[in-house]
């Protein structure tokens, strides 16, 4: 639990707490059924505050210590009433088994285990499914790890990028990372002639940095992630090699 998901949780832990005291002053019967109440509640209220808990044991945590503070005063108010106990740990017990359930069925990050909250995407380089909080890149489309770990997607054959992209280039430069045709495989764009190097082409996932014009068999996990050639918003996606 980070600290700003601590200081959100105050408001949801005093009101759990209030009701708790409540209940108990009512009577067993009445704790109890708060008590349960409270478990529910200790998994809900948290999301309405922008603070959902991730982990299991912090939702139980919020239920049992906003139960028992509750109880602390009705219980010694006259005489020691031992049975009050029960009813922080109806609450962690229903909190906790709530967030297990949720846990089991709820889809996860494949990079970094976390429940997706929001929206996700299936990598076209390594076929995982992570969450679009912080494991993958919007700019490059591709995971965070493929991104680290510069897993490629295109065709590593020669006659792959020949029937693609066409011959090897025997002179000239990269216009992305500047790699001499003598140390790369250059291959130009067939439609503005700009030469980019295997390695490049596969970092802008098939896709001319200059003109947008794609290699023709894309794989289809990474077709919906380019821009079409021929669409309409072509011209401001335009971005122009560096050159040097």
């Amino acid at each position: 639990m980070t600290g700003s998901e601590f200081m959100a949780c105050v408001p949801a832990f005093l009101v759990l707490a209030l009701a708790q005291l409540i209940g108990a002053l009512y009577g067993p019967v009445a704790g109890v059924l708060v008590a349960f109440a409270v478990g529910v509640a200790a998994f809900l209220a948290p999301r309405t505050l922008s603070a959902e808990l991730e982990q299991w044991w912090a939702v139980t945590l919020l239920a049992a210590s906003s139960s028992a503070f509750g109880i602390a005063l009705p219980m010694f108010a006259e005489r020691p009433q031992w049975g009050m106990l029960l009813f922080p740990v109806i609450a962690g017990s229903v909190a906790c088994l709530i967030a297990l359930m949720r846990t089991s069925t709820a889809p996860r990050c494949a990079s970094c285990d976390r429940t997706i909250k929001g929206g996700s995407f299936a990598c076209p380089r390594c076929g995982q499914t992570v969450c679009d909080q912080s494991c993958w890149n919007f700019q490059t489309s591709r995971c965070s790890a493929c991104e680290e770990q510069k897993v490629q997607v295109l065709g590593g054959d020669t006659a792959w990028w020949e029937r693609n992209v066409g011959r090897r280039i025997p002179k000239g430069k990269c216009q992305i990372c500047h790699t001499v045709a003598e140390e790369a495989d250059l291959r130009a764009c067939q439609e503005c002639a700009r030469p980019y190097c295997r390695g490049c082409w596969d970092a802008s996932n098939g896709q001319c940095s200059h003109c947008l014009w794609t290699v023709r068999e894309l794989p289809a996990a990474l077709r919906r992630f380019v821009m079409p050639y021929d669409s309409p918003t072509r011209s401001t996606r335009r971005v122009r090699p560096r050159t040097g």
